[in-house]
């Protein structure tokens, strides 16, 4: 039974458009991720037109029928072929000059052998070989250019186009001895039908595997990304623990700073002491009743710590007293008496240059802590709650140990005479909620005494 051509090129015309809109799909999808679509669907464009023209044959001119449309399919074979390089990442302008050659020769002799001396074995052969060419070419481009993350994606499309390059390359081999006229679609050749049905089946196989290369490629990129982001949360994983690492180093340098710190205050505050015939544990002791007030009030811990450590520092200004006038047992005239009171001012120069937490919160001790709660305290007479809460806090601590301990100008007082005056300058000298807070928890005062009680 013959098979009729005309029919066989309507049905591939009508199967291209259906490949021309997988194509579509594959170019769409590609999009801004991978380069050669763009060519394929071109490619499948070029076909489907150049076989609807075959198929209008005898209806239009043997220029359009044969010429155009010829060159068009050979043109979208070629489309695919550069496509594909471009798919693979090979770009090589030589091969696609030589493609674009090597077509306008092709089309040259066509219309050569159309118009001026009509062959159809010749023009069979013409389309036959250029096609074949395009093919191994497309083959080659598969088998020794494409990267070797994708080869296990193109085998598909390799054993279409391998399959595409031997159906030509036997076609070319039967145009040279071709003796059926000069009539392509009349003749109904049985050979020429099978070329018919397995082109159009080629094609579609085409289509899919140029679907299933690109489908290749994102996984690949999707595994290259994964891998990527995987040394990514490595190196942020190594330079996290890295950073850990150095903030703890940081923090330890920082807390081994601050015990310095805390200890070269002590020192010095213990040498003031010192030269004022007082003992070491007094500072100590101003700093514990001072965390312990501030606790007691309700203030926050970390508040109390730095009060605490700052504490020690509020005489640090008798530095610049005269001995004999830091030491004199008897009472002090008005000049002796504004030269100890400069102690606080000097104090609050001393430390005040300082940007660190702690020596500010010294000077601010050092400058308020004989400020009074009515005012009538130095050396700004400063009232109420307009001097700092710190300032008030060391002002009662610093009276308590030095009612209970000996003085130069005076002898210890008893616990109960103590008690007796704090509560009698209670809204006086003293912020009247501090010293209520100092009594609901003077156990903890007495225990404190007792522990850094004078050796």
């Amino acid at each position: 039974m013959v098979i009729d051509l005309l029919s066989l090129v309507i049905a591939g015309a009508v199967m291209n458009l259906a490949f021309l809109g997988l194509s579509a799909f594959t170019w769409l999808r590609a999009r801004g991720s991978a380069h050669g679509p763009g060519y394929w669907f071109a490619g499948f464009a070029c076909l489907t037109i150049g076989m609807a023209l075959v198929a209008l044959r005898g209806n239009i001119s043997d220029t359009l029928s044969i010429i155009v449309a010829n060159s068009l399919i050979m043109s979208g074979v070629a489309l695919k072929t550069i496509g594909l390089f471009r798919y693979t990442g090979f770009q090589d302008r030589r091969i696609e000059l030589s493609v674009a050659v090597g077509l306008t020769i092709a089309t040259a002799l066509l219309a050569i052998y159309t118009l001026a001396q009509p062959s159809l074995s010749a023009r069979l052969f013409i389309i036959s070989i250029t096609n074949a060419l395009l093919g191994a070419l497309s083959s080659y481009c598969l088998i020794f250019q494409s990267p070797a993350t994708l080869k296990g994606h193109t085998r598909m499309s390799l054993v279409f186009y391998g399959s595409f390059t031997l159906l030509y390359t036997i076609r070319s081999a039967r145009a040279i001895v071709w003796d059926q006229g000069e009539n392509w679609l009349q003749r109904g050749d049985p050979f020429e039908s099978f070329v018919m049905i397995a082109v159009i089946v080629l094609l579609g196989g085409i289509a899919v595997g140029e679907l299933l290369l690109l489908q290749g490629r994102q996984e690949v990129s999707l595994e290259q990304t994964a891998a990527r982001l995987g040394r990514s949360n490595e190196l942020l994983q190594a330079e996290v623990e890295r950073r850990t690492k150095a903030e703890n180093e940081l923090l330890a340098i920082n807390r081994e700073l601050g015990s310095t710190q805390k200890e070269i205050m002590i020192t010095l505050s213990e040498v003031v002491e010192f030269r004022s015939k007082e003992t070491a544990m007094h500072v100590a002791r101003v700093g514990e009743y001072a965390r312990a007030l501030c606790l007691a009030a309700a203030h926050p811990e970390v508040e109390a710590a730095l009060i605490a450590d700052a504490a020690p520092m509020h005489d640090i200004g008798k530095i610049s007293i005269p001995d004999e006038i830091l030491n004199k047992p008897s009472g002090l005239d008005a000049a002796e008496l504004a030269l100890i009171r400069s102690h606080t001012t000097v104090g609050f120069r001393l430390l005040d240059k300082s940007k660190r937490p702690l020596i500010k919160m010294a000077a601010l001790i050092a400058y308020e802590h004989h400020e009074q709660w009515d005012g009538n305290g130095y050396p700004e007479g400063k009232k109420g709650e307009a001097i700092s809460f710190a300032g008030r806090i060391v002002c009662l601590c610093d009276v308590y140990d030095a009612l209970a301990v000996a003085r130069p100008y005076k002898a210890p007082w008893e616990l109960p005479r103590i008690l007796e005056y704090l509560r009698s300058q209670r809204c006086l000298m003293f912020d009247p909620t501090l010293v209520d807070a100092f009594f609901l928890h003077l156990d903890d005062f007495l225990t404190i005494s007792e522990r850094l009680k004078d050796v």
